[in-house]
């Protein structure tokens, strides 16, 4: 199907050499204050540094900033009171500090995402707060955040997807458990737990089924996503269930009490194969599933339209994928929803082939000279999992197989505004899948080169 002999243009890469190279390291400082709102700090050989982060005084009187340079935390002890012009030793709180971390003292912290600091709704929990961040749509874990007598700073932890941002702990010392939505604590009034084998089943007001998955071996305080059944009408007298279609084994639609829905695959009453899940608050997940896990190639696209799309295991990226937040793009192979091995994106300087990035075995983008383009992962020189660009206009996301043929899980952009979404076999519609055209005509059922064999609505 595609050429990889050929191909296309890209700009000449931007020399980045400075006349002196940046401060990596931080041993210790010392500081002056020029004005209320200057200063000027300098490292233990005497060099002025530059290049910070203004951070704040979080309710006392000294100042914090990050150097950038080195993602050092420091800190100018009685910076308001101080007079001016006056060399003083200052402390490095913090060093190589992530773009994702927190800095506290015993009368306020700030949480630092992507270097821009954001308000949540937070819960202790054994000395560390578990945090919501309404404008990502997402939840961190402060680790020790309140294990600090004076000043602290650490890096924050991405705790990953879970339905509806809703976490559970084990207490193993008081044998009791914790469930945590969108940084809150339930209602554990309304809450009825009750064993189910090794697992926790929790009945929250009649009307949403917790899960926490092999509870009763679970570690302390380890946060975990739950698995979430909204109670169907069948069983109360909520208005949940499956509102069209068939929700056992076939493609349905499921609304939850929420207000979420999932419209997809079933198999045996679970969510399997390809389907969406659109959250109440917007952020939705588009690709397979395995038995009510979001599993194997995906997309999340979150409110505020960023993305994480890859290879996706037990509801978080694990192997290859893409993170997309605030319009800076992280890639990479990614570990319980965790960037471990980030693969750069860079300008090869050539106008056709490999234009930038690594197309061996890492990310990189292949441009062809009839104006088709492919960026993503490659094994062995091959397509792997990525975006798939036709120079008319429409495009591909999704999986390849070694002939570098659509395959696996993907889907289709049509310039008619048709699409196809679901399972592919060497560049065939090929499994289940759907369909629709430009008019919204749907097709829905098993696919077989191409062909709906078998129709499911």
């Amino acid at each position: 199907m595609l050429s990889l002999s050929n191909v296309f243009a890209q700009q000449q890469p931007v020399n980045s050499a400075t006349n002196s190279a940046p401060i990596k390291n931080i041993s210790s400082i010392t500081w002056e204050k020029n004005s209320d709102d200057t200063y000027k700090i300098y490292n233990e050989e005497g060099r002025k540094l530059d290049d910070f982060m203004f951070i704040g005084a979080l309710k006392t009187d000294t100042l914090a900033v990050l150097h950038k340079s080195s993602r050092s935390v420091l800190l100018m002890p009685d910076f308001y009171s101080a007079s001016s012009n006056i060399n003083r030793k200052g402390v490095v709180l913090a060093k190589n500090v992530s773009k994702d971390f927190y800095i506290t003292n015993p009368k306020s912290y700030i949480t630092f995402i992507n270097d821009e600091d954001y308000i949540g709704e937070a819960t202790n929990v054994n000395g560390d707060y578990v945090i919501y961040i309404s404008d990502l749509d997402k939840t961190y874990l402060e680790k020790d955040i309140r294990g600090f007598s004076n000043w602290g700073a650490k890096n924050i932890t991405d705790l990953g997807y879970a339905p509806e941002n809703t976490f559970w702990y084990r207490n193993v010392s008081t044998e009791s458990y914790g469930i945590i939505k969108r940084g809150e604590t339930i209602d554990y009034s309304l809450a009825t737990p009750k064993k189910d084998g090794n697992n926790l089943v929790v009945t929250f007001d009649g009307k949403i089924e917790y899960t926490l998955e092999n509870y009763y071996s679970a570690s302390a305080f380890v946060m975990k996503p739950v698995k979430i059944r909204a109670i169907s009408e069948n069983e109360t007298n909520t208005k949940s269930g499956c509102v069209q279609g068939d929700c056992l084994n076939g493609w349905g639609k499921w609304e939850f009490a929420d207000g979420a829905y999932y419209d997809g695959f079933w198999e045996n009453g679970k969510r399997h194969n390809y389907g969406l899940y659109m959250w109440a608050e917007g952020g939705k997940y588009i690709g397979n599933w395995d038995t009510d896990n979001m599993s194997g190639y995906g997309v999340y696209i979150a409110k505020n339209e960023d993305n994480i799309i890859g290879n996706y295991k037990n509801g978080n990226l694990n192997g290859f994928g893409i993170s997309v937040k605030s319009g800076t793009w992280s890639q990479g192979v990614y570990e319980n929803g965790t960037l471990i091995t980030p693969y750069d994106f860079y300008d090869n300087g050539v106008d056709i082939g490999c234009t930038a990035g690594d197309c061996q075995n890492k990310y990189g983008r292949m441009e062809w000279s009839n104006g088709d383009s492919y960026t993503g992962f490659f094994k062995n020189g091959k397509l792997y999992m990525g975006t798939y660009n036709f120079a008319s206009g429409e495009r591909y996301t999704g999986t390849f197989n070694e002939s570098n043929q659509f395959h696996g899980t993907g889907r289709y952009f049509f310039n008619d505004n048709s699409y196809y979404g679901g399972e592919w076999k060497n560049g065939k519609y090929d499994g289940k899948g759907y369909f629709h055209d430009k008019d919204i005509n749907q097709k829905i059922g098993i696919w077989s080169k191409g062909i709906l064999i078998k129709s499911y609505k």
